[in-house]
């Protein structure tokens, strides 16, 4: 991927909507944030003024122009901030809506790191570069270019010379500085990335690793990471924090006004003065590049994660909201494929309802992928998945999370009580209600309890018992009884195939227990494509 540049801020589809309603504001920041330095300048000439007539009119003056100064500078400050706290605030929809239309295999890509960094701090990453880079830009521009024509003015071309330290302190940060950063930066990352590792290896050497006898090992890759971690930092501090405070300490007033005397010293004091003072509104701006350009980089990288992601294809969605009371659910002419790789081929299956069905095939072979397409979190290559003879990519996306409930394998709950979990499926539900849902995904428990603290099969059927709350037509389980013993496994499935008559709803499970999948109405059992290595 090509790295983004700040004009893929404006030019990217979805960043673009989210900036374009925030243009007018930020436009309006930097213009207050000009005033106000224009306003600064004008304070400062005429408190120079007073060097050769000391009358309280230009002390007025000058304080007129502070407090307008001060004006544009909050008003700069509260624009640019609401502008981009909109803007924030729309690209964070953008993303989490994004996010949550994504195939259920690209989804799995992003880890939980990412994912937080996605929807947050990624995000919080741009607020420099579009809350204050627009009135950076433009002080850098707006007040050196002011001075120097005032300088001009009054002392000549000779005045340029007190460019020169803006000059150098704009090519070492613009040129010198990112080609350092480049050719170490990602060393420097290598290395705390290691000790973000072995501390994590450290500290599950407390409980786990002694167990093995290795939490020796443990803390001596802690202890060396840790060292490279350090020798690297002093690397980079020597090579790149030490140049640069040896630039900038150069860059300092001292400097300026060495200069600045030297072109202005046998003018009038007025000038003299002039020409001091103004000299520090042309470097002050190259001073101050540095820092931003931090900034800059940080946002470029953050806003090429946000864009790659929103440049992931999301699922296909429709606008029928109509179904019929009991959709039969069918796969016509399925090619299942995951990251190219072709998993089934014209697969041909129909589910009736008031029925349990069941899916099985080897380890691998693509079941719970299968049971991700029925309730349209995974696109396929090619075919239909039908529900009630409609393409289920043609529905609206309240209308198929209301028409098909999937229940994964692996019991995740929220950090809530055992009735919070479930009344996010069945918000009405009354307290009998849940209770006797539980009771059904054989579950006996208080409902007053954290969810956390619930064993793992104990999870599982906490989740297995939203099936029996929703009104969903279809319910899609995966490994319903992995972690049940017989008696309960037993029980589980008389209930479900009860639900299923009674309410004639559709329900599908995949399972590796051949005696469970045996007795379901009906089996779709899963084989590897034939290939033509095969027939050969």
């Amino acid at each position: 991927m090509n790295r983004p540049t700040l004009r893929s801020l404006v030019t990217n589809h979805d960043t673009a909507n989210a900036l374009r309603p925030a243009l007018p504001k930020l436009t309006a920041g930097a213009l207050c944030s000009s005033l106000s330095g224009l306003a600064m300048l004008a304070a400062l000439w005429c408190l120079i003024q007073l060097l050769d007539d000391l009358s309280s009119s230009w002390v007025l003056s000058a304080v007129l122009f502070w407090i307008l100064g001060a004006t544009f500078s909050a008003s700069a400050s509260w624009l640019a901030h609401d502008g981009e706290a909109a803007f924030s605030a729309r690209l964070r929809r953008k993303v989490a809506n994004h996010l949550v239309r994504l195939p259920a295999t690209t989804l799995a890509q992003q880890s939980d790191q990412s994912l937080r960094s996605l929807v947050s701090s990624d995000i919080e990453k741009l607020h420099h570069m579009v809350a204050h880079l627009p009135s950076e830009i433009t002080n850098f521009v707006v007040l050196p270019i002011t001075s120097i024509l005032l300088l001009v003015n009054m002392v000549g071309l000779s005045a340029l010379w007190v460019l020169l330290p803006g000059i150098f302190a704009s090519l070492y940060y613009l040129i010198i500085v990112p080609r350092i950063n480049a050719r170490d930066g990602e060393a420097r990352m290598k290395v705390m990335g290691e000790v973000i590792s072995a501390v994590d290896d450290y500290a599950r050497g407390i409980r786990v690793n002694r167990i093995y006898g290795r939490q020796s090992g443990a803390l001596a890759a802690y202890d060396d990471s840790t060292q490279r971690f350090t020798s690297s930092m002093v690397m980079w501090v020597g090579k790149v924090a030490t140049l640069a405070g040896m630039a900038v300490a150069l860059l300092q007033a001292v400097a300026t006004f060495a200069i600045a005397y030297l072109v202005a010293y046998d003018t009038s004091t007025t000038t003299l003065a002039a020409t001091l003072f103004f000299s520090l509104a042309i470097v002050t701006p190259a001073l101050r590049l540095g820092h931003g350009l931090d900034y800059v980089s940080t946002g470029r990288a953050a806003l090429g994660r946000i864009i790659t992601l929103l440049q992931q294809p999301t699922l296909p969605t429709g606008t029928i909201t109509r179904q019929q009371d009991t959709p039969t659910l069918a796969l016509n002419n399925a090619h299942i494929a995951i990251d190219g790789a072709q998993l089934l081929n014209e697969l041909n299956y129909t589910f009736q309802p008031s029925a349990l069905h069941a899916i099985t095939g080897p380890s691998g072979i693509g079941k719970t992928t299968v049971l991700r397409t029925l309730a349209g979190l995974e696109r396929l290559q090619a075919g239909q998945v039908l529900l009630a003879q409609t393409d289920i990519t043609q529905l609206s996306e309240l209308t198929r999370y209301q028409s098909v409930l999937l229940i994964p394998q692996g019991g995740d709950v929220l950090s809530a009580t055992v009735a919070e979990n479930l009344h996010l499926i069945a918000p009405e539900a009354s307290t009998a209600q849940l209770t006797t849902a539980l009771l059904s995904a054989q579950l006996n428990v208080d409902l007053d309890a954290q969810a956390k603290t619930l064993s793992g099969g104990e999870r599982q059927r906490l989740s297995i018992a939203r099936a029996f709350l929703s009104s969903a037509s279809v319910i899609l389980l995966d490994e319903p009884t992995s972690a049940l013993d017989a008696e309960k496994t037993t029980r589980l499935i008389t209930e479900l195939e009860r639900l299923a008559r009674e309410q004639e709803k559709t329900i599908v499970m995949v399972t590796h227990d051949k005696t469970l999948a045996s007795n379901a109405a009906t089996q779709l059992k899963l084989t590897r494509p034939t290939t033509t290595e095969d027939r050969l």
